[in-house]
């Protein structure tokens, strides 16, 4: 989807993101320069060859793509750096507040501790927010396929930064053969200590997932969480407790949890009145980024500038954000829908 395809006042308003991974937002060009950088790889020699490894078959594809492209991050300066790139790209499209999953823990093999990443992470992000009008928290995803065992150390190593450029925890990784309920005296703990949850579910595994992160880790939100169509009691149960849903439309598409635009559920959940979100995920690694996702909603399925002010204030409503920083948000969003709508 080409975003110029958006008109003017959709193409500039104030944006929200709140489903987007730091390690997976890369430029491919920064990503070949460090598959250069670091001895490269024979089946890649030019960008296109690049792109090719992410072209998915299915969700296992895509975490095999995540796994490999995580090898050419080596040095705490590869995350600054790509972070700092990602939040200015962020900004451009008008984002004005983004909350961003990172992985710290998923690089052991290179060596880097987790306490390197999250510190230059941070730095990049405070470099970008320094740099550009946006505002940014951090959400540590301590990845299902790292293992339950070793969940609460990952939590311990947190707590030096939580509120200090990391607002929450979430769960991401192969949902189906780590169930959530592996993890619910970590998400009991985090929350005690103060730490905001959203949860991965109802991806590649059904509603069963869905209802295992609310139920067992009281999550906050739910990243993804379409296939909760499968079960009718569970859209009355999140349609009636309003719990956010952080949608990713294209992502879905990508790794065939649904195969066609007219089967994802987006449209239904926010005509219904659901807490839906729009997310972008993954952006190179999927082709689109929020922007692209906006103009995918007003070219497929005819949304309007209202219609975008409501997702727009959805996030900021569902976001980890301080109350005080929330006013400031829909203030932004207000002065510009007022001004447009004036003229």
């Amino acid at each position: 989807m080409n975003k110029n395809t958006l008109p003017d006042n959709i193409l500039n308003m104030p944006k929200v993101e709140l489903h987007l991974h730091l390690e997976g937002a890369f430029t491919f060009e920064y990503l070949f320069g460090l598959v250069q950088k670091y001895g490269g790889d024979p089946e890649v020699n030019s960008i296109d060859d690049l792109k090719k490894k992410f072209v998915f078959t299915d969700f296992q594809n895509f975490i095999k793509a995540w796994f490999w492209k995580n090898k050419f991050f080596r040095r705490p300066e590869d995350f600054e750096e790509s972070v700092y790139q990602t939040i200015a790209d962020l900004s451009k499209q008008k984002i004005i507040y983004a909350e961003t999953f990172f992985s710290p823990w998923d690089f052991a093999s290179s060596g880097l501790r987790m306490e390197e990443i999250t510190e230059a992470t941070i730095s990049g992000m405070q470099r970008a927010v320094s740099d550009f009008p946006i505002r940014c928290n951090l959400v540590a995803d301590i990845v299902r396929d790292h293992g339950a065992e070793t969940a609460m150390q990952r939590l311990d190593q947190l707590m030096p930064y939580l509120h200090n450029g990391v607002t929450g925890v979430g769960l991401g990784g192969n949902e189906r053969d780590f169930p959530a309920v592996l993890f619910k005296d970590v998400f009991i703990e985090a929350k005690k200590r103060g730490f905001r949850t959203a949860v991965h579910a109802g991806e590649a595994a059904g509603p069963e997932s869905v209802w295992s992160a609310i139920k067992d880790l009281y999550a906050e939100r739910i990243g993804h969480g379409v296939r909760a169509v499968e079960d009718p009691a569970l859209m009355d149960y999140l349609k009636t407790n309003k719990i956010p849903l952080e949608v990713c439309i294209t992502s879905n598409l990508q790794t065939k949890v649904f195969n066609t635009l007219e089967e994802h559920p987006f449209d239904r959940m926010y005509k219904e009145g659901f807490m839906v979100t729009v997310n972008s995920d993954d952006p190179p690694m999927f082709g689109a980024n929020l922007t692209d996702e906006f103009a995918l909603l007003y070219n497929k399925m005819n949304y309007t500038l209202e219609d975008f002010f409501t997702l727009a204030r959805n996030a900021i409503n569902s976001s980890f954000a301080e109350e005080t920083e929330k006013e400031g948000l829909r203030r932004i969003v207000n002065i510009y829908a007022g001004f447009i709508n004036h003229f």
